[in-house]
């Protein structure tokens, strides 16, 4: 998928369609899972489909009876919440499940500082017009406190039902698809981001403290349009924490057509950032 000669690398804010298209050298791409598997049903009972005038848009984790966590650029400031609704239990969106349901959307708060030029502070909470009730298929997944850390190394999962290819949607009946990516430090994520751009305007830290990267830098798997707002999930002990939620990815133009960049890992809102702002 990655072959071929590229004109010229690029990062690009793409928003949807009825939100206009802003291009930018230093602007961030929504995500997609790329080089993901099918995932058994309940696996991730957490997951949410976040759509818009009933079209799914972003993913989204299921943190509580009421609340959502979502990526703040999955939603349209100048829409209503009305426009918005949220399936929780789906496995295959072109086949509802027995075992989902759909909450219309009650309010939408985007976190203060959220910036879509630098992607800092990119998570929204979400609240849902009723509680859900759990069950083996709905559950919610479990916050990390603002002093869990997950190390360099360790493996985690990116869950979403973005497309698969570049201009390929996932086929129906669209299976939620599963990828398991390493942790990568913040210095690291930096020095490779920096290694196209060292001049860029956002300054040397592209990756702020507030995000974590985490993906390959030799695999074309990864994510790009449609999985935004997802959630990364890390395993410890028996316990599965949300530690970030997909915000960007860097990307190439490969004759036209717009790639994920094997060489750049992908950057997660980071949780542990927003422990407060969450519980307030």
């Amino acid at each position: 998928m990655m072959g071929g000669l590229c004109s010229q690398l690029a990062l690009l804010l793409l928003l949807f369609p009825a939100h206009g298209a802003v291009e930018s050298q230093d602007q961030p791409v929504f995500s997609r899972i790329i080089g993901g598997q099918d995932v058994q049903e309940g696996k991730w009972p957490w997951q949410v489909s976040v759509q818009e005038d009933d079209k799914h848009v972003c993913g989204g984790s299921l943190i509580a009876a009421q609340w959502v966590v979502s990526a703040a650029h999955c939603f349209n400031p100048s829409a209503s919440p009305s426009q918005y609704r949220v399936v929780l239990g789906a496995h295959q969106l072109a086949n509802p499940s027995p075992h989902q349901v759909t909450r219309e959307v009650q309010q939408i708060i985007l976190q203060p500082s959220y910036n879509k030029t630098s992607s800092v502070a990119d998570i929204a909470l979400v609240r849902l017009e009723k509680p859900v009730t759990f069950t083996k298929f709905i559950q919610p997944i479990a916050l990390p406190g603002a002093s869990r850390q997950f190390p360099v190394g360790k493996t985690c999962w990116v869950t979403g039902w973005g497309r698969v290819e570049v201009g390929k949607p996932l086929p129906t009946p669209k299976t939620l698809q599963q990828l398991e990516v390493p942790i990568i430090s913040t210095a690291a994520c930096n020095d490779r981001y920096n290694s196209l751009n060292p001049n860029s305007p956002l300054g040397p830290e592209r990756i702020k403290s507030s995000m974590l990267c985490a993906g390959y830098t030799d695999s074309p798997k990864g994510f790009c349009n449609g999985d935004s707002g997802g959630p990364l999930a890390c395993e410890e002990g028996d316990t599965w924490y949300l530690a970030g939620a997909v915000s960007w990815f860097r990307i190439r133009n490969v004759r036209g057509e717009l790639c994920s960049d094997p060489e750049f890992p992908g950057v997660f809102t980071r949780l542990m950032a927003y422990d407060s702002w969450i519980q307030g």
